[in-house]
């Protein structure tokens, strides 16, 4: 086995959630989650190349706030799930929501590590996750 260089890739912002996507079984993906305060947060879908030792990305945005947990569908590799924090009225509340990614995305075409033009797509809200009877969620 050759020693490949190591594989670095870097956020805008500050991340404290990742998760793989076990429903694809053709690629190496993970998703990061991003957390700012002041910017529209992003999900970032990134896919290794073993064989080349390569990274390819896209960008999805998560307008409604700062991710705190994602969670992928082990069936449906369209599907995940945020637990995030939105600012309202000066008070910040915890939500939950499950989501379906643009369906290009689903396929596995991703922009080139060397594609510097930014093509962020949007989410596809499924439903917003209930918690008013249990208080605070947490996953």
């Amino acid at each position: 086995m050759e020693d490949d260089a190591p594989v670095i890739y870097g956020l805008e912002f500050q991340a404290r959630a990742l998760t793989p996507q076990t429903a694809e079984t053709d690629a190496i993906r993970f998703l990061v989650g991003t957390q700012s305060l002041r910017y529209d947060n992003q999900i970032h879908i990134i896919d290794f190349d073993d064989e080349n030792n390569i990274i390819n990305k896209n960008v999805l945005l998560h307008q409604v706030g700062e991710i705190w947990h994602i969670s992928t569908s082990p069936a449906d590799k369209g599907v995940l799930a945020t637990c995030y924090n939105k600012t309202s009225d000066s008070k910040v509340m915890t939500c939950a929501a499950v989501w379906r990614m643009p369906k290009e995305l689903e396929s596995g075409s991703h922009e080139s590590p060397d594609d510097s033009s930014s093509n962020t797509q949007t989410l596809e809200l499924l439903c917003h996750l209930d918690n008013t009877a249990h208080g605070n969620m947490a996953w």
